[in-house]
């Protein structure tokens, strides 16, 4: 009679036991994936200059902050409501590019040509990334008033 006692005993403290380390396991796993996925940072600079032509240009950069690389589809200035086109792509862009886990930004210029339809709007003009899978990552809305909307 004892020995059954025994045995069930230590049935259910290994039972105890695995539930413990599954939980355990499963958490880890989730944290992994949290701590893991790509993220990409984008900027929007206004009121840059070329030294050598001393032209005043816009630059999004798009840096991945992940921990996985990142192919980037496509960049473009988010336009507000109200406006025929809701994005303006940047031709550079769409070539794509892989975006490594710690690796250098990728920049893109924006001319000013054309933008000043769009002065009454314009802190309300974000940068926009989308990497292949289709997720959309945002500048933040710009905080000081750019030459071409004067």
């Amino acid at each position: 009679m004892e020995v059954t006692n025994a045995s069930q005993i230590i049935a259910i403290i290994t039972g105890i036991l695995g539930a413990m380390l599954g939980s355990a396991g499963l958490a880890i796993s989730i944290l992994n994936y949290l701590r893991d996925r790509p993220n990409l940072k984008v900027t929007l600079q206004w009121d840059m200059t070329v030294l050598e032509t001393k032209a005043t240009l816009g630059l999004v950069r798009v840096t991945n902050i992940g921990r996985r690389p990142v192919h980037l589809g496509i960049v473009a200035l988010a336009l507000p409501k109200g406006y025929k086109n809701s994005h303006l792509i940047l031709n550079d862009s769409i070539k794509g590019t892989r975006l490594e886990e710690g690796g250098k930004p990728e920049g893109f210029m924006i001319t000013y040509d054309r933008l000043s339809e769009y002065k009454a709007d314009w802190d309300k003009i974000r940068a926009m990334a989308e990497d292949s899978t289709g997720k959309a990552y945002f500048s933040e809305y710009p905080k000081v008033k750019p030459s071409w909307a004067s």
